[in-house]
């Protein structure tokens, strides 16, 4: 009888102790900040540039499986092709993220609608031209532990009239 007591009291420790760890998991809001190398093309010129820029991302787990998510994208490079020199200015979007984790990685998706404003440039000229779009993509997120991660994703944040700028980011992120 007293071997019973002392295994469930050890037992019940053991959980409680698992519980505690539990607690101490990071918050639902988290924050990423990444390096993004876009690619503007616009099909009737055949024009095909690649600039880059820092991404800024707030989001918010309201759920095991979606988060929301608030974007800031600064351009920090241009490039030049057909003698056009073309920067993304910068770009602002709100997301959906669909999720799945496995083990220390994370699978998503990301749809919502974003705003970009991209410049271009000739000699003696220069003119600037900002558009809405169904902004869509997709990523993986690796977890070193349950506040830090990094990840490495695609988005699309513009296809319209004939117009394309999207491309691939690095990015570190923290749950707070």
């Amino acid at each position: 009888m007293k071997r019973i007591a002392i295994a469930a009291a050890a037992a019940l420790l053991m959980i409680g102790s698992a519980q505690a760890q539990q607690a101490r998991s990071a918050s639902p809001l988290y924050g990423e900040l990444g390096y993004s190398f876009l690619n503007v093309k616009e099909s009737s010129t055949g024009f095909d540039a690649t600039p880059q820029a820092l991404r800024g991302i707030i989001g918010y787990n309201f759920h095991p499986y979606f988060a929301g998510e608030a974007m800031l994208s600064i351009g920090t490079s241009s490039d030049s092709d057909l003698g056009v020199d073309a920067k993304v200015k910068n770009a602002f979007g709100l997301f959906i993220k669909p999720k799945y984790d496995i083990n220390n990685f994370e699978v998503f998706g990301r749809l919502g609608w974003a705003r970009t404003k991209v410049s271009v440039s000739v000699p003696g000229f220069s003119g600037e031209g900002s558009d809405n779009d169904f902004a869509y993509g997709a990523g993986v997120n690796y977890n070193f532990n349950p506040k830090m991660y990094v990840g490495a994703d695609y988005l699309r944040l513009l296809d319209k009239n004939g117009t394309k700028v999207g491309g691939w980011t690095v990015s570190v992120g923290y749950r707070f």
